[in-house]
């Protein structure tokens, strides 16, 4: 009999050591030093788990605990380690890191979350992301928005714009999955002065010789998830580089219209002494014959929504 509790006591002995190797990973290693495999375990499940609930929790996780993680790596060389699930700018020129996230929620709800960290700040600072009460306001354009307000995006690029020594500006490329046919790529400015956090600034000039209370703060691309569009620095032309869009008429019955490249570019000229950006209709000239995707063009004229126009 004693032999068995024996084997019994060694049974559960051995049940715990297992349960806290596995767990170790998951939980707090230091009193505000957050593991790397716990950073790395959640971020994982927030863009593979198939469940919601158990991708919502590592949302919050990466939300809560983050910033202090992010303390641990404080000399903003490439020191961070790639965690997939994370979209993490770190300019090695820089003391700058900018990381963001997106909960995938259902096929036209996404939801982002994100951390700035710098020495122009005290400590991390959370985004909280506020995009579905401003993402169809027209005016959208020109609004300036503080961390607590911020339109969430996933940012894959950034460059510097001007830089002083309390104030630097940044020109952030986001990305936007916002609804189930269409996507969106975002262009706008960062800034960070006297501690503070500031997305959006008047930079973006449209229209030749246009008055500065008319410039946007931020320029927005639509288009259709058929054919994505690009929009990126290229710096062979020192210029920002997107796709020019066009409409036509979708494949699919229930989105009717789709906006796609047409095969030419718009960019941006910076002007570095200003700042500013100047709006460039057509980049290059060389059109294509045939729409991208093999979708030769249509003869027949069509509206909006994809009717014919009678001549």
């Amino acid at each position: 009999m004693n032999e068995m509790k024996h084997q019994n006591w060694l049974i559960c002995v051995n049940t715990i050591l297992v349960f806290v190797a596995v767990m170790t990973p998951l939980v707090v290693c230091g009193q505000g030093d957050y593991h790397v495999d716990s950073i790395k375990h959640h971020a994982r499940e927030l863009i593979r788990n198939q469940d919601l609930t158990t991708r919502e929790y590592a949302f919050d996780y990466l939300n809560e605990h983050l910033g202090r993680f992010l303390e641990t790596y404080a000399d903003y060389a490439d020191s961070l380690p790639p965690v997939e699930g994370l979209a993490i700018l770190q300019p090695a020129d820089l003391p700058l890191r900018i990381v963001t996230y997106q909960l995938y929620r259902d096929t036209s709800t996404y939801e982002y979350g994100g951390w700035i960290q710098s020495k122009y700040l005290d400590k991390p600072v959370f985004l909280t992301d506020a995009s579905p009460l401003w993402e169809n306001d027209p005016d959208l354009d020109y609004m300036e928005f503080d961390p607590g307000n911020w339109y969430g995006v996933l940012y894959y690029d950034l460059m510097p714009l001007t830089r002083t020594g309390d104030e630097i500006s940044l020109l952030l490329f986001g990305l936007d999955n916002y609804r189930f046919f269409t996507k969106r790529k975002l262009l706008e400015t960062l800034v960070i002065r006297d501690g503070q956090v500031r997305f959006g600034k008047s930079v973006i000039e449209m229209e030749e010789d246009l008055p500065v209370d008319y410039w946007k703060k931020r320029f927005i691309l639509d288009y259709s998830v058929q054919a994505p569009a690009t929009m990126r620095y290229d710096p062979e032309w020192e210029k920002i580089i997107f796709d020019h869009l066009m409409f036509m008429p979708s494949d699919i019955p229930q989105q009717r219209i789709m906006r796609v490249p047409d095969g030419t570019y718009s960019g941006f000229e910076i002007v570095e002494e200003v700042p500013k950006l100047v709006y460039i209709e057509k980049v290059f000239w060389q059109t294509m014959d045939e729409a991208p995707g093999g979708r030769a063009q249509e003869d027949v004229k069509r509206d909006l929504f994809g009717n014919p126009i009678d001549r």
